[in-house]
């Protein structure tokens, strides 16, 4: 447009100053840009994407390599495609002439920042002119879907006990089967995401689901408070990228997969518990090198929300014999009933308290580890900035609270 605001003065001055050699610049400036938009419009691409991720089901910061295939019919020109990481695309890169015959192949590696079903794509097409006065920019629209699960980090033996002697051959033996057993078939409508098979899909190249459950052996129990209002550090901001969390929140859901992860290899069944009610049919983290025992809790924990509660009674069902990890931050009331009443006598539960600050502790989170401290439960209190092998160690070592803390609570006491 600018090009052709000036051609225009430039032509009208020639007539005006009675300069033909003004006349001949105004009109090319003012076709020049008419034909780069000719040029550009004159071949619209017509192009199908595929994709190939590796891996099919990735953990957050794990780098993801994307292969793309374009085919169809397209002039050479430069590429970005969207991704979930800051700053939210890969490239630009150079895509080559793509013809029937030729299809083009490009790879990139992102790495996810955050967990959840995220999408990779779409591919944008930027094409210009030769003289770089028109561009056009096509959206490929195709997207790839994939499940980014939280990082499991490997703890230290403790403080959950080990199955008795007899459970654990038959934990093996279900694991086994598990994993090399299971029975697949072609995707259906209305099959639930979380029994879709990563692995076998990623061999098919199409979605597969189990038609058996993996079987398991002696169970844990792994609770979550997920109530939104029990975070003080919970981002509420609307411009914010995916649903409302925040620092100690995240800091739960990685130890929660890292305490999942633990008690899987010792040869437990997990259970996860919330205090909140979440997704229905979140997906199964089912991916070479993750356990099957471990792949639906995964998938929970991927999908996990920290949402309002509903303000109905939470249900109080203990379970002998199974042991309990439970976190949390500043639990509510009736939280710490629903807490408490998990645990049935002689059974070991731990309790991980997580803070939004490094700084000393606040009477009313070391009054709630008391409460659990007195009810037979071992305690640990961990900052979000601390790694969640350190935070585990502690709990194993039983020092729950600081000098500082400690204070704190015989204030609050007396």
């Amino acid at each position: 447009m600018l090009f052709v605001l000036v051609g225009a003065a430039i032509t009208t001055l020639a007539y005006l100053l009675e300069r033909p050699e003004l006349l001949a610049v105004g009109v090319i400036a003012i076709v020049a840009p008419l034909v780069a938009i000719v040029f550009v419009a004159s071949s619209r691409p017509r192009l199908r994407v595929g994709r190939h991720l590796d891996p099919v089901v990735a953990t957050v910061g794990e780098p993801v390599t994307v292969t793309v295939t374009v085919s169809g019919r397209a002039r050479a020109a430069e590429w970005i495609e969207r991704v979930p990481m800051r700053p939210g695309y890969a490239g630009p890169g150079r895509l080559p002439d793509v013809r029937r015959t030729r299809p083009a192949t490009f790879s990139y590696r992102y790495w996810p920042a955050e967990r959840g079903v995220v999408t990779v794509g779409s591919l944008l097409i930027e094409e210009r002119d030769p003289i770089g006065l028109a561009v056009r920019v096509t959206d490929t629209v195709a997207e790839a879907a994939q499940l980014i699960v939280p990082v499991v980090v490997p703890l230290a033996a403790g403080p959950v006990p080990d199955p008795s002697s007899d459970a654990g051959p038959r934990t093996s033996r279900s694991r086994e089967r598990a994993d090399d057993d299971v029975v697949t078939r072609e995707y259906r409508s209305g099959d639930a995401l979380r029994r879709v098979h990563w692995r076998v899909t990623a061999r098919h190249g199409e979605l597969m689901v189990r038609q058996d459950e993996p079987q398991a052996g002696p169970r844990a129990r792994l609770l979550i408070d997920t109530a939104r209002d029990a975070y003080r550090d919970i981002d509420m901001r609307p411009l914010r990228h995916g649903p409302p969390s925040g620092p100690s929140f995240e800091w739960g859901v990685r130890m929660a997969a890292s305490a999942a992860g633990h008690l899987v290899e010792r040869g437990y069944a997990v259970d996860l518990r919330t205090s909140t009610v979440q997704p229905e049919q979140p997906p199964l983290g089912d991916a070479p090198g993750i356990p099957a025992a471990l792949a639906a809790v995964l998938g929970e924990l991927a999908m996990l929300r920290a949402s309002p509660s509903d303000g109905s009674p939470l249900p109080l069902d203990a379970h002998p014999s199974v042991p309990i990890v439970a976190l949390a931050s500043q639990p509510s009331g009736a939280t710490i009933d629903w807490m408490l009443a998990q645990r049935a006598p002689g059974t070991a539960a731990s309790l991980l308290l997580v803070t939004p600050h490094a700084s000393a502790e606040s009477a009313e989170l070391l009054a709630t580890a008391e409460v659990f401290t007195r009810a037979g439960w071992r305690v640990a209190v961990a900052h979000a900035a601390d790694s969640v092998d350190a935070a585990w160690q502690r709990l194993i070592d039983g020092s729950s609270v600081g000098p500082d803390a400690t204070a704190i609570l015989r204030g609050a006491r007396a």
